[in-house]
């Protein structure tokens, strides 16, 4: 298992601890080991691998047993003896706004509401309102929260899915039969939240695919199990799909299986209007287009057969030419991230795709964390681990003092990291370190520092950390002002939702993209696979806006640090190309483009 799939599980337990009832140290215990495992630089197993699991902190006797176990069987009892004792629906609850563990026991407690059908069936009938600390805005949190879980039903986050997919590719390709091994789906397009993990096989005949990963400890189920496909469903909940094809068709079946069905569907519609078949475009396996290209282009054995005197059936070129399949349309290559059927295939007929931003653009991050507040290491070994990215800059961005469960920084620790900032910036070559702040924008809009102070940073960043509740007229006041304050450089993440845990808070959206591109201010892809926020549609309409863009890591510790591909695949999935990224520009001209130098 990876580190973030053993990190997500402790969290699943201590959540089901705390709506047990359980001790808050025993469940702090939990949510604090997780932290710690999510943020190691080395991989967990290793530990295990040397007997050492109670040296990462955090660990002790007890929640090293229950790691050994998930490592050695992919699965955990004790995680499986909780979600017995606690109704499954109950947990599901804690996603909604406002809903706390305490929240979820009085419903439970006083109505009976074991799952989502029936918290919504008492949200509607107004009984929420009737409990002890509850009201009108609970009920309708609950029903908007109802409503988000049923859009992202059984699905998990990019940052979850994509190791696994990463880690389930190399172990595939370890498997005798097994030549080539690709990611594709959802996965591949870089979506947020997935459905499922699908990858494409290029095998022989006599592979051993099925009975190999039919046994893996970490499968539950075998859900399908055919010639060409193997259906998987994980210990935790994740379904995995295998697509085993020969050399002939696999970069076909890459694509087909890459989607989106709409960018599909508009593919073979193209192809039609042009007079072409499927297979003139390089689909050569029509079981698993049939019905697409019956639809599109007839009967897809028909036409093959009418026109096989007249039709060059040219083989699929390989993956390394996929881009043929666009060329034989007379498009140019389009890129996994945009074949959304969001007018990408009308900009490539026009030649104006975008020229995307890369990783290899990228030359600061603006949005980090060291142990002056609640990041794990000190500023040098930051700048240095930047240093080695390659970036030119960073700004150490440590909390405000109101956020006091982040240790925020007081005027007396602010002083003195600017000091050693100074010092290190004289010390270190290659690379300029920025004095930062993130400063909590408080519940009427004002900020955590007076004027005095936060002008003498280089780069302020204004980012929501309470309050998440506040009806949308108050929140979108408070998001104004902060917005229009002189020494606000950047909204950090905008909207302050966590993939599958926590919903926006009440804002519109668009609006704050009208008031940034009013105000000058900077908005924010946050990385953190957790947030990606802002989202992708999002940017793209920050884009059309000419609103400029910061993608940051929000780094806490080193190895998050490289979750900026998170954030790139997002700003990929938005449309943005390196003029619309601030951290693609040289120092220079990002300094003159900050509010206080302009």
């Amino acid at each position: 298992m990876t580190n973030l799939e053993i990190a997500w599980t402790l969290t699943e337990m201590a959540d089901l601890l705390e709506l047990k009832g359980e001790a808050p140290y025993k469940v702090r215990a939990y949510r604090r080991a997780a932290g710690n495992i999510k943020n190691l630089e080395e991989e967990v197993s290793n530990f295990y691998t040397h007997g050492t699991l109670e040296k990462i902190p955090g660990i002790g006797k007890n929640l090293a047993a229950k790691i050994s176990e998930l490592l050695r069987t992919g699965r955990s009892t004790f995680l499986e003896d909780l979600r017995k004792e606690v109704p499954p629906g109950l947990r599901k609850m804690l996603v909604i706004p406002g809903l706390g563990t305490r929240s979820v026991y009085q419903i439970y407690m006083h109505l009976g509401v074991q799952t989502l059908a029936e918290l919504e069936k008492a949200a509607k009938n107004k009984q929420i309102r009737k409990l002890p600390g509850m009201g009108t805005k609970t009920e309708l949190a609950i029903l908007r929260g109802i409503r988000m879980l049923k859009e992202e039903q059984d699905k998990i986050p990019l940052g979850v899915a994509l190791p696994l997919a990463l880690m389930l590719k190399d172990q595939l390709l370890a498997i005798q039969g097994v030549k080539q091994v690709e990611i594709a789906g959802s996965v591949r397009r870089g979506c947020e939240m997935v459905g499922d993990i699908d990858l494409v096989a290029k095998v022989t005949p006599d592979n051993q695919v099925a009975a190999v990963m039919s046994g893996h400890p970490q499968v539950k189920e075998v859900l399908a199990n055919e010639p060409e496909r193997l259906a998987l469903l994980s210990n935790l909940g994740f379904k995995v799909e295998i697509i085993m094809v020969g050399s002939e068709e696999f970069a076909s079946t890459l694509l087909y299986a890459t989607g989106s069905a709409a960018h599909r569907q508009k593919l073979l519609q193209l192809a039609a209007e042009q007079g072409k078949t499927a297979r003139d475009i390089g689909f050569s396996t029509p079981r698993w287009l049939a019905e697409e290209s019956k639809v599109l282009t007839g009967n897809h054995e028909d036409i093959k057969q009418k026109d096989k005197n007249k039709t060059k059936v040219i083989k699929n070129p390989g993956l390394n030419e996929e881009e043929v399949f666009y060329e034989r349309l007379g498009l140019p290559y389009i890129v996994p991230e945009l074949r959304e059927d969001r007018g990408e295939i009308e900009a490539a007929q026009k030649g104006e795709l975008p020229q995307l931003v890369s990783l290899d653009h990228i030359v600061g991050d603006l949005h980090m964390h060291t142990n002056y507040s609640d990041g794990a290491e000190d500023i040098k070994r930051m700048a240095m681990a930047a240093r080695e990215r390659g970036y030119r800059y960073i700004a150490i961005t440590d909390h405000s003092r109101s956020l006091v469960v982040a240790r925020g920084l007081s005027i007396e620790q602010i002083k003195a990291q600017r000091a050693e900032i100074e010092q290190l910036n004289q010390e270190l070559e290659d690379i300029t370190i920025l004095a930062g702040i993130e400063v909590d924008i408080l519940k009427d809009g004002s900020l955590d520092y007076e004027d005095e102070i936060l002008k003498e940073f280089d780069l302020v960043i204004a980012s929501v950390h309470s309050g998440f509740s506040l009806e949308q007229d108050r929140m979108m006041a408070r998001v104004e002002k902060a917005l229009r304050h002189p020494y606000v450089d950047i909204l950090g993440h905008p909207t302050g939702r966590i993939l599958g845990r926590r919903r926006p808070y009440a804002v519109d959206v668009k609006r704050i993209i009208e008031l940034a591109a009013e105000t000058g201010t900077i908005l924010e892809i946050n990385a953190s696979p957790d947030r990606l926020d802002l989202n992708d549609n999002y940017v793209r309409l920050a884009k059309d806006y000419g609103v400029p863009i910061a993608i940051n890591t929000d780094a806490h510790d080193l190895k998050r640090m490289g979750e900026m591909e998170y954030g790139v695949i997002t700003a990929r999935r938005g449309w943005l190309e390196p003029k619309d990224v601030v951290n693609t520009w040289d120092l220079d001209k990002l300094l003159a483009r900050l509010k206080r130098n302009r």
